[in-house]
C-alpha cells in the first residue's frame, strides 16, 4: 500500500499494520471510549493492568486516529499504566509527528488517556 497522502512515517506504519487491534474481553479489563462528534471519530482502549499489562484498541476514523490507538495500546502494553502520567496531546502529536490539521486525533487520544486515569483512580 502506497502512502499517497504523505502521512508521517510513525502514523503510516501503525495504520498499515495496526498491532493490538480489538478488544480485551476479560472480567478484569477496563474499557474506555472517547469520541469527537465534529469528526465522527471514536477511539476505544481496553486495558488489563497486569502484570503483564495487555492493551487493545478499536478506532473509527482516519488513519491518524487508528495510529493513535495503536500507539497508545503499544505504550501501555510495553510500559504499563505508569505511562499514563506522561501522555498528553502534545506528547502524542510530537511522537507520531501528527500535523496540526490532524491535532484533533491527538486530543481524542488524550481524552482516552484521561478516561483511563479516572477509571484506574476514581478518587482523583
Amino acid at each position: 500500500m502506497d502512502n499517497v497522502f504523505a502521512y508521517p512515517d510513525p502514523v503510516w506504519r501503525r495504520f498499515v499494520a495496526p498491532a493490538r487491534s480489538g478488544r480485551l474481553n476479560t472480567a478484569d479489563a477496563l474499557c474506555v471510549q472517547a469520541r469527537t462528534p465534529a469528526a465522527a471519530a471514536v477511539l476505544e482502549l481496553s486495558l488489563r493492568a497486569g502484570p503483564p499489562a495487555q492493551a487493545r484498541f478499536r478506532a473509527f476514523g482516519c488513519p491518524v486516529t487508528i495510529a493513535v490507538g495503536a500507539w497508545l495500546a503499544e505504550v501501555l502494553e510495553t510500559e504499563g499504566v505508569a505511562a499514563l502520567q506522561r501522555i498528553d496531546a502534545a506528547h502524542i502529536l510530537s511522537t507520531l509527528e501528527i500535523p496540526q490539521d490532524r491535532a484533533h486525533c491527538a486530543l481524542l487520544g488524550e481524552d482516552v488517556v484521561l478516561a483511563l486515569r479516572k477509571a484506574l483512580n476514581p478518587a482523583v
